[in-house]
């Protein structure tokens, strides 16, 4: 899987919600505020399910309410399309989660 040039992860970026790249950590990273803890863990069984379709996994930290997403190709060393995808993917599964205004 190739990596993607620094346009290519800017012009990604454009089209999805909260993600900034971290180049220190060659990863995409996004922060979701939930509610409460369980919807947090919820959240998180969502993006396994998703992640498990497409075998291609983000790390997740949980701290409480917040649930923090890293996405990068660990075999590649950097960020890939499949990144991207994934990270979309976790855009709509956040929004779906998140309970409406």
């Amino acid at each position: 899987m190739a990596l993607l040039s620094e346009e290519q992860i800017t012009e990604g970026l454009a089209g999805l919600e909260g993600w900034e790249w971290d180049r220190e950590a060659g990863a995409l990273r996004r922060s979701v505020e939930m509610p409460d803890f369980i919807s947090g863990i919820h959240l998180v069984t969502a993006v396994a399910r998703a992640a498990e379709e497409v075998d291609h996994h983000p790390d997740i930290d949980i701290r409480y309410t917040t649930v923090t997403f890293h996405q990068t190709t660990h075999a590649a060393g950097g960020i890939t399309r499949a990144d991207l995808d994934m990270a979309a993917r976790i855009d709509a599964l956040a929004a779906e989660a998140l309970p409406r205004s």
